[in-house]
């Protein structure tokens, strides 16, 4: 007996000497190997600023609590001056209060078996967190984590965007664009943990910190913004349309100021809104334009030299092309207008004879260099490039309905911008978004201004605007977007509006696009209805949009009143026009030329 227990103490020195000598070093990583833990903290999502500094999003701490059940359990406090455990029930007992729950449920999930890791608890805020920590409950701990807040809630969601709120992921909008500025890098701390969930005191620690992503400034004016959105809100409710859409370009830089969509959404709450509300219209939705398009057949009439705004233009009540009879909105009898009158009245006919005067490949040209056809710079998730078939696909019957907005698609920045072109004496400016981004000191450094692009000449351009302020006049179709003291310079749209759900035509688009004081604009505003239940025409819909908007911002900025124009154009011709004359613009002339 004294020899076999000789030889099993033995063995046990054997491996001892092994353990602590020999393998010393290997034992002592095996063990710290299953003391360290790795814990990721998440990096804070950086800011979004509007263009005065405002936040539109935010992320502020907090903390998911979690816990280990086998932990738990070993739960002491004082008693008559001892410590004693009390376990469980108690653990669950003092928290619940903390979290505003209930401490049945606390108490299942401290006692869950087959597991070292239950989530507590997600979305607790460092106060919180800081009271239930002092209370010493072995195994209960947290993660930090961060909450996403968007201050100026559904007045920006469409635009702004929203992230998860789980794992702050993007789930749309600038939040997706901007990610890989605004989301930062984790960082991770390793240490020793013991068997109670807490990290041993001065033990192996390793901390690698987060590094927090970059305030980005955006182009956009949040209060011009919020008065856009709640105009166009009463406006879309008032007429019972499916939706709107109002954009704010401004005319010397092209940047977006506005970009308002209604039905929204609050980004504070995502899990609530319906898929269609997330999206921004104004990128994403296209829609054939309708008479807001003329201004581009116009503008490339006057560049070529086919008008002039005092051309005579003879109006026909039907106009017969590829077998079909075309027409004007309402039923009238042969008119004597100028190129300025087409424009005023929106006149279908007259904008054929002018445009089919220019061939169809140079008029596709103008359309591409107005940025009909191409996504903008802004490169907007989701966003839509609309649709411009080649000239030379173009089928017969829609050679002619391009002339006046129909048989292609545009988005409302896009048609904005062809606005903003005619504003800016014919200069296009791409539209931007994001005015600048943080640098490591947290300056924001702006971003380079894009180039702009020389559609037509400043003469074209400051014609067919004074052309432009004939549709606010006295026979032009926009009445409801003048304002009083200043020239307003516009075009009203009403287009049938394609149902790809249907696969067919169903309902309309009604718009105004304009900008005022039209000598010297500031701003371009464009507001578009879609498929309203009460009326069909831009200049009854749209236009009180436009007049409100555009009047608040010649309030701001205090704005002098317009000074009269030295050009003097008239709607209709001095005299009565012969289809013989040469310089008349009429279908017998059409048809002698060979068109």
């Amino acid at each position: 007996m004294f020899l076999a227990v000789l030889f099993v103490f033995s063995i046990f020195a054997a491996q001892l000497l092994r353990v602590q000598a020999f393998d010393a070093s290997a034992t002592q990583a095996a063990a710290l190997s299953k003391r360290l833990v790795t814990t990721v903290s998440p990096a804070l999502r950086a800011k979004i600023r509007d263009t005065n500094g405002q936040v539109l999003a935010d992320s502020v701490e907090r903390f998911t609590v979690v816990a280990d059940p086998q932990a738990v359990p070993q739960y002491t406090v004082k008693v008559d001056g001892r410590r004693s455990r009390v376990g469980v029930s108690r653990a669950a007992a003092d928290i619940a209060p903390l979290l505003g729950m209930e401490p049945a449920a606390l108490t299942a999930l401290f006692a869950r078996a087959g597991t070292r890791y239950v989530v507590v608890k997600r979305d607790v805020n460092p106060t919180v967190w800081r009271q239930i920590r002092a209370l010493g409950v072995p195994g209960v701990s947290a993660e930090r984590t961060a909450a996403r807040v968007y201050p100026t809630s559904m007045a920006l969601g469409q635009l702004v965007g929203f992230v998860q709120p789980g794992d702050q992921t993007p789930g749309g909008g600038l939040e997706l664009m901007l990610d890989k500025t605004l989301a930062g890098k984790p960082g991770t701390m390793v240490a020793e943990q013991a068997r109670d969930g807490y990290i041993i005191p001065g033990s192996q620690r390793e901390d690698t910190p987060a590094l927090p992503g970059r305030d980005v400034q955006l182009t956009i004016d949040a209060d011009i913004q919020w008065y856009a959105q709640n105009a166009l809100a009463k406006q879309v409710t008032a007429v019972g349309a499916e939706s709107g859409t109002a954009v704010v370009l401004e005319v010397a830089t092209g940047k977006v100021r506005a970009a308002a969509s209604y039905p929204s959404f609050d980004p504070n709450d995502p899990g609530a809104a319906q898929a269609a509300n997330m999206r921004n219209y104004a990128f994403n939705d296209a829609f054939e334009p309708g008479s807001t398009g003329k201004l581009m057949t116009m503008a490339a009439a006057l560049q070529e030299g086919v008008v002039t705004p005092d051309t005579g233009v003879i109006i026909p009540n039907r106009l017969p092309r590829v077998g079909m009879n075309f027409k004007d909105n309402e039923d009238h009898p042969t008119e004597n207008f100028t190129a300025t009158g087409v424009i005023a009245k929106s006149s279908n006919i007259g904008t054929m004879l002018i445009g089919e005067r220019i061939k169809p490949s140079v008029l596709e040209s103008y359309y591409r260099a107005f940025g009909i056809g191409a996504p903008t710079s802004v490169r907007f998730p989701g966003e839509s490039s609309g649709q411009l078939a080649k000239s030379s696909d173009w089928n017969a019957s829609q050679r002619y309905t391009v002339l006046f907005g129909q048989g292609y698609s545009v988005t409302a920045i896009q048609a904005a911008g062809v606005f903003q072109t005619i504003a800016n004496k014919g200069l296009r400016m791409p539209p931007t978004l994001v005015e600048g981004t943080a640098n490591d000191s947290g300056t924001i450094v702006p971003a380079p201004a894009p180039k702009g692009v020389q559609v037509v000449t400043t003469d074209t351009a400051t014609k067919l605007s004074r052309m432009l302020e004939e549709v606010t006049g006295k026979e032009g179709t926009a009445s409801a977007a003048r304002i009083k003291g200043y020239r307003v310079a516009g075009k009203t749209g009403t287009a049938d509006r394609y149902d790809e759900k249907l696969g067919r035509y169903n309902g309309f688009t009604a718009s105004f696009i304009g900008y005022a004081p039209a000598e010297k604009p500031k701003y371009v505003v464009a507001v578009f209805i879609q498929k309203p239940a009460a009326g069909m025409f831009g200049g009854a819909l749209a236009g009180p949009v436009f007049n409100q908007v555009m009047s608040f911002l010649i309030e701001r900025d205090n704005t002098p009143p317009s000074t009269p124009s030295p050009l003097q154009y008239h709607v209709r011709a001095s005299s009565p026009l012969s289809d013989r004359d040469p310089t008349v613009i009429s279908d017998a002339r059409a048809k002698r030329d060979g068109l």
